[in-house]
């Protein structure tokens, strides 16, 4: 398993800055390239917590739009009107049912969301896997014709799968690895742009 220096100068910035994770900067990064989330888009933040993907989406966003953070634990820290914390596991209809009713369909869903990590490669990406698939599920279910799905994934044999997957339901896919991913690390972003139903 890597080694990395926690403290980092992504990690450092994002403290100076007021964000609540280096993530921030990953986002910024993506969104500044594949404009995901523009001015007025609402989106739904899937796997939200600590925030930082949610902070950035909605500086990006301003007051025209707003942004829905769902995670297990509830977000806080983040004070701004245009966002809205669901506390609770979105794989359920309940928790379905509350994204739906704040907005029928969202402009952009975006993920940042993972596994706890054990270090053993194919175990993580497994897992990973597992869990985008249920980010996957959720955002058919909730992002409109022409919208956008980011999110994170740990690498591996099953990726080729699901991009094959994504390339029927969106019209373009992209995969990126961010300047701010920490160096060793697993991780890599699919953008899946322009939702074709």
């Amino acid at each position: 398993m890597a080694v990395y220096n926690r403290k980092d100068s992504y990690y450092k910035k994002a403290k100076q800055e007021g964000y609540k994770s280096r993530a921030a900067y990953k986002l910024k990064e993506l969104n500044t390239k594949y404009k995901i989330i523009k001015n007025g888009y609402k989106v739904l933040d899937c796997g939200a917590a600590p925030g930082g993907w949610s902070q950035v989406a909605l500086e990006i966003v301003s007051d025209k739009g707003f942004v829905v953070g769902v995670d297990l634990n509830p977000i806080t820290g983040i004070n701004n009107k245009n966002f809205i914390s669901i506390a609770g596991d979105f794989t359920t209809d309940e928790i379905l049912n509350q994204v739906l009713n704040v907005c029928p369909l969202y402009d952009a869903v975006i993920s940042d969301i993972a596994p706890h990590t054990i270090g053993i490669r194919d175990a993580d990406h497994t897992n990973s896997l597992e869990l985008v698939e249920k980010v996957y599920d959720f955002t058919i279910k909730t992002l409109k014709k022409g919208g956008s799905f980011l999110f994170k994934l740990f690498e591996g044999e099953g990726r080729k799968g699901l991009v094959e997957r994504l390339k029927k339901d969106f019209k373009d896919v992209r995969i990126i690895k961010p300047d701010a991913t920490r160096q060793g690390s697993m991780e890599i972003y699919i953008a899946a742009l322009n939702k074709v139903n």
